[in-house]
């Protein structure tokens, strides 16, 4: 006897014949063609789907519970044309096109035949309407208006492009998708009275919850409700226009004499007492020194310091922006010189400096270790079976005694230095090392264990208490410090694991403190600003690590993370990912089906989170800061990842271009099968291609080497490396079984890499293209050519020059393919 429900006949889409397996995906399906909008809330918007509807009510009536009418749905067809159900002129209130996500908006799904798109040429494609073809006489006016109007809308600044959830939703189409995105769009041409509004796109909160620091925000949206978030934003709620309207900080512990007298300080300005100090600290350590080296002059320091913190600092931010030479200590002083040197490019000045540093550091280490051991000589004669038992009275085994909480500061050594400094110092070396010339890699890897000894003995296995904010800002700044120093190593440590795919050496499981607290607060300049901004933050709590992995994998998170907090949850999924990898050993190309699922629910909880933070943008130059964006190339890596194996094969440790670019000639990567799962990284690679081409591919080139961190390269390689693939499998499919064989999906996403190659210098290479074999052929090795430009410019790291010469490798390896076959 059969289980289950009855199979039923659902008959074909009226519009575009498209079948279906359930009535009410056929409905949904038909509401694209007719932009009817049955579901509507008490307030007067209507909505085509249901799940917008609730999102809606959820957002914009939180506390009035009032149900909505439903009009004209049920299990029967509906009239189509029926006028009440056409799209108003108005905005969809809760239209995805104004949600700030990290994805792509704006697709338009204009159903095509496939012998039609696959096998004439691009000029000759014709647009598709719902009732028919026409034939235009370009592949750009086959497009259309709205086509692909997420790479080209002139509402987002290049950096700030959303891509909402639903496009990570692999239990829809990309189609379906994009035709409601698009739908969405037309429906916001009407033209708008008044000045121009602001071209920058609309990321804050709810009006009434909005937080800034300077001058009130000026938002235009054209969908007031657009500008609501799932959660407000962890950000403070300040309005400082008028003085008097800043919170009194009498609700505070008074301020110290100290902390009003503290003058505002530069970290890269150095008067000459301090100068003196830096010069006496330093010879200290002569006898270690290079017999030619000469420290460098006062303005010359300067300028390496600002070259470190105007550079990378914002990268990787643990040290407080009222640092001064003085209390960073010489080691942490020279080591910072060396990475500012680099970005002043001045190598040679950088690696001179980095010996010196390093001969400093090594010292450092070695009084450190040596007060560990100092002691153990003076042992009594004793053996370990019987210790447990020779303790006084009274006092508690070692075995049985609770575990004490360490206290909230850096262990500070008897010869007067700080392990903290020491730790801060290591990891500045270890990310000069690592992205640096291929000499110093042996090094890179000798820190990494360093790193992570000292890491766990400052204390980040030891879970920490709420944040006491009642105590002074000297006090909570020592603390935030440590935190986000440690968390930065757990950063670098990670990031040579998406590099040279060595295992991490600080596990997710060895991270118990608290995740740091927003920019805002951490940015405050003087006590009174702290205590002022931490007073109208509505959440300056800050969520221990492992609590807030477990709220990601449940799908339930619990209020938000700051930005940086997002940026070490994405690494922290990433991590997940390579240990599962690693671990199948009998299907290394494959993944466990139920892990991909935690990971998809994970990382829509993770946008979710990354969406109502503040300090998220995808802007590489915001004030706000590089963290979001930086975040959103670990995300590419973790959708990358999640399909492909791509770690063991790029041979980016190596450095030599020929290697890498080996990954691409030989066929060591697999893509696997053809999925929805596999339509998602691929959406994300193209989506990672847009922002040069939209941007300038000559500008980013010789740009973001001032903007853009070492993980974007990493990112965009394997993003280049993934599409060639994927185009190239296509290509394979489509000589083999024909066009027929593409999914409507892998046709999209085909025609979103043709429209952005269009719109660069390598438009002619692709303009009279069929859609054929050797046309997708062609595709590919245009996209990788693009890739390969990108990098061209003047790089402040080896690594990412050596990158872009194996993307030059592999470009001229495929139009030698294409030469060949022709």
């Amino acid at each position: 006897m059969g289980r289950g429900r009855p199979r039923t006949c659902v008959a074909p889409c009226r519009f575009c014949q498209r079948q279906f397996k359930r009535v009410e995906h056929l409905q949904r399906h038909e509401r694209t063609h007719t932009r009817e909008k049955p579901f509507t809330c008490h307030c007067g918007q209507t909505f085509s789907r249901q799940d917008l509807l609730s999102r809606h009510q959820r957002l914009s009536h939180p506390q009035e519970g009032a149900p909505s009418e439903q009009i004209g749905i049920n299990s029967d067809h509906h009239d189509g044309h029926s006028e009440q159900y056409l799209t108003s002129p108005t905005d969809d209130a809760s239209s995805p096109v104004h949600r700030k996500s990290l994805g792509v908006g704006g697709l338009d799904d204009q159903e095509t035949h496939p012998q039609l798109l696959m096998s004439q040429p691009i000029a000759q494609l014709a647009a598709p309407t719902e009732t028919s073809m026409v034939e235009p006489t370009s592949f750009i006016d086959s497009i259309g208006h709205d086509e692909f109007a997420f790479l080209w809308n002139d509402d987002f600044t290049p950096g700030d492009q959303p891509l909402p959830l639903d496009f990570f939703d692999t239990d829809q189409s990309l189609v379906d998708i994009s035709h409601q995105y698009a739908a969405a769009s037309q429906t916001q041409r009407a033209p708008i009275e008044g000045p121009a509004p602001n071209p920058r796109p609309v990321i804050y909160p709810a009006p009434d919850t909005i937080p800034f620091l300077s001058a009130p925000a000026s938002i235009t949206s054209r969908d007031p409700s657009a500008l609501a978030m799932r959660f407000p934003s962890l950000e403070p709620e300040i309005k400082p226009a008028d003085p008097d309207s800043v919170a009194p900080v009498t609700s505070y512990r008074p301020l110290s004499a100290v902390e009003h007298n503290r003058p505002y300080t530069c970290p890269w300005r150095i008067s000459c007492q301090d100068y003196q100090q830096l010069s006496r600290d330093l010879s200290a350590f002569s006898e270690l020194l290079p017999p030619s080296f000469q420290c460098p002059s006062r303005p010359t320091l300067s300028r390496y310091l600002e070259g470190y913190f105007r550079g990378y600092h914002d990268h990787l931010p643990f040290l407080h922006t009222t640092s001064s030479t003085t209390s960073l200590g010489i080691e942490l002083v020279i080591s910072i010189a060396a990475v500012g040197a680099l970005y002043r490019f001045e190598h040679a000045k950088g690696y001179e400096l980095y010996r010196v540093a390093k001969a400093i550091v090594n010292k450092r280490f070695d009084e450190w270790n040596e007060e560990a051991t100092a002691n153990l000589s003076d042992a009594p004669e004793a053996g370990y079976a019987g210790f447990a038992s020779s303790l006084p009275d009274g006092q508690p085994s070692l075995v049985t005694s609770p575990r004490k909480k360490l206290p909230p500061k850096a262990i500070d050594g008897q010869s007067g230095f700080s392990s903290l400094r020491l730790l801060q110092s290591f990891i500045v070396l270890m990310s000069l090392t690592s992205w640096s010339d291929r000499g110093l890699m042996r090094d890179a890897l000798s820190l990494a264990s360093q790193v992570a000894m000292v890491v766990r003995e400052v204390g980040i296995g030891q879970p920490e208490d709420e944040p006491d904010w009642d105590t002074s800002w000297d006090v909570w700044m020592q603390v935030e410090e440590r935190r986000r120093t440690l968390f930065v190593a757990y950063i670098v440590l990670n990031l040579q694991c998406m590099a040279f795919n060595v295992p991490p050496l600080l596990l997710n499981q060895d991270v118990a403190i608290n995740l740091p607290c927003c920019a805002t607060i951490w940015r405050a300049a003087s006590a009174k600003e702290w205590a002022s901004t931490v007073h109208l933050s509505a959440h300056p709590g800050n969520k221990s690590f492992q609590l807030a992995l477990q709220e990601l994998y449940s799908g339930k998170v619990q209020g938000r993370f700051s930005a940086f907090g997002n940026y070490i949850m994405i690494h922290a999924l990433f991590q997940q990912i390579f240990f599962a990898r690693n671990a199948n050993t009998s299907t290394p190309n494959t993944l466990d089906q139920d892990f991909i699922r935690r990971i998809e629910v994970a990382l829509r909880s993770w946008q979710e989170s990354w969406e109502a933070s503040y300090d998220s943008t995808l802007d590489p130059s915001s004030p706000k800061g590089p963290i979001g964006f930086n975040s959103t190339a670990v995300l590419r890596l973790v959708y990358i990842r999640i399909n492909v194996n791509t770690g063991p094969k790029r041979q980016l440790i190596t450095r030599n271009p020929e290697e890498i670019a080996s990954a691409f000639a030989e066929g060591q990567i697999q893509i696997g099968n053809r999925s929805p799962h596999l339509d998602r990284a691929v959406l994300q690679c193209i989506h990672a291609l847009s922002v040069p081409v939209r941007v300038g591919v000559a500008f980013v080139a010789r740009t973001q080497t001032f903007s853009w961190s070492i993980q974007h390269a990493l990112s965009n390689l394997e993003c280049a490396l993934l599409l060639t693939h994927w185009l190239r499998s296509i290509a394979q499919s489509v000589e083999v079984s024909g066009p027929e064989s593409l999914r409507s999906d892998e046709r999209k996403l085909l025609d979103m890499a043709v429209s952005l190659v269009l719109e660069t210098e390598l438009a002619d290479a692709i303009e009279n293209m069929q859609y054929d074999g050797v046309g997708i052929r062609r595709l590919a090795a245009s996209t990788i050519r693009i890739w390969a430009e990108t990098f061209k410019g003047f790089q402040v790291f080896e690594i990412v020059h050596r990158i872009g010469l194996g993307l030059c490798l592999v470009a001229g390896m495929l139009d030698r393919e294409i030469r060949g076959s022709s």
